[in-house]
């Protein structure tokens, strides 16, 4: 067994989960509402994770600034903390993407990320990462300062995830 293999286990066993087979090959984890997964990297499967959490849909007429500053979150963010924002064409919401090394992180952070992804996606579903745009109720790219290494934050408290398979 290889260290995302044991790592996957692992989180299902502390989540009790009862197919970390099924999980590790992307089953759906609704995690407080949000759906997310996890898959090993095509790229080193033996060492290697992709979480996917998915964000939602963008609202009609919004698209040219929040996609902008989902590409400025992807320019500050993704060298840091491997979390970067793309668009899924089969569900047509976007989604955030975070690659981890499971041979740094535990059972229980990877319960902590995951949470934390979904805090964001909720986060992101209110506001679009956008500031108030003053006196219009529109909003405008927050900018450089929250950049998606928030994505990364510590434990948020205890545990909402639900396998699916």
């Amino acid at each position: 067994m290889n260290d995302c293999e044991r790592l996957v286990r692992d989180f299902c066993a502390l989540e009790g989960l009862s197919d970390p087979e099924s999980i590790a090959r992307g089953a759906p984890l609704d995690v407080a509402g949000i759906t997310c997964s996890i898959t090993l990297s095509r790229h080193d499967e033996a060492n290697a994770l992709v979480l996917y959490c998915e964000f939602g849909a963008v609202p009609a007429g919004r698209e040219k600034a929040i996609f902008e500053e989902l590409l400025v979150q992807n320019f500050v963010g993704a060298p840091e903390g491997g979390v970067m924002f793309g668009f899924s064409p089969v569900a047509k919401n976007v989604i955030c993407i975070q690659h981890l090394r499971a041979n740094d992180i535990t059972p229980q952070r990877l319960v902590d990320i995951l949470n934390h992804l979904a805090e964001k996606a909720g986060e992101w579903r209110r506001t679009f990462f956008l500031k108030p745009v003053e006196g219009r109720g529109l909003r405008e790219p927050l900018g450089v300062s929250s950049s998606a290494r928030a994505v990364l934050g510590a434990a948020r408290g205890p545990s909402s995830i639900k396998g699916g398979g």
